[in-house]
């Protein structure tokens, strides 16, 4: 019996801290992976958390994606793929971003988008978590190198990604 209970507790545990992933493939082909896994405190150093003040320092920043408290999850790894070539995107301090959503809603709004224009120059943009806790990250992969250029939660900048989710094009 004690064995059962055990076995039990194992099961039930590392399901409530599995990790999740949404996979999709872009209209560009390019597919993505997003991970994201419980929020966990001894992850990250937590500042300044009281009844009072309505949110928290993660990592002495005001993290994306939270309204008010803790998060709930974080995001771990985004990956992208194009014709072979894989690039994990910087993915810090992004909270409460994914949450089992999927790619596109009602075919109103999507929620990542870009494109790749080879294998090594690509660009993306992403518009996470919902209401007031909204925020956009946008990266650039140049000469295989990726890098994160946004993350913001400034409403009008939230504003135009909702509008504009694959960025603009230049010749």
């Amino acid at each position: 019996m004690k064995i059962f209970i055990a076995s039990a507790f194992l099961i039930l545990s590392s399901a409530v801290y599995a990790d999740t992933e949404a996979t999709f493939v872009l209209p560009s082909g390019v597919s993505v992976k997003i991970t994201e896994a419980n929020f966990d405190t001894k992850l990250f150093k937590i500042d300044g958390c009281n009844d009072t003040a309505g949110f928290c320092l993660i990592n002495g920043r005001v993290p994306s994606g939270v309204a008010f408290g803790l998060p709930k999850t974080y995001v771990k790894r985004i990956m992208v793929s194009y014709q072979g070539h894989a690039y994990r995107l910087e993915a810090s301090d992004m909270f409460d971003a994914w949450r089992g959503r999927t790619f596109e809603k009602n075919g109103a709004i999507r929620y990542f988008g870009g494109k790749c224009y080879d294998q090594k120059n690509c660009q993306f943009r992403g518009l996470f978590s919902d209401a007031a806790g909204s925020f956009v990250a946008e990266w650039r992969i140049v000469n295989g190198l990726a890098m994160r250029t946004v993350l913001s939660g400034s409403d009008d900048i939230v504003q135009l990604f909702r509008q504009h989710i694959d960025p603009p094009e230049y010749n």
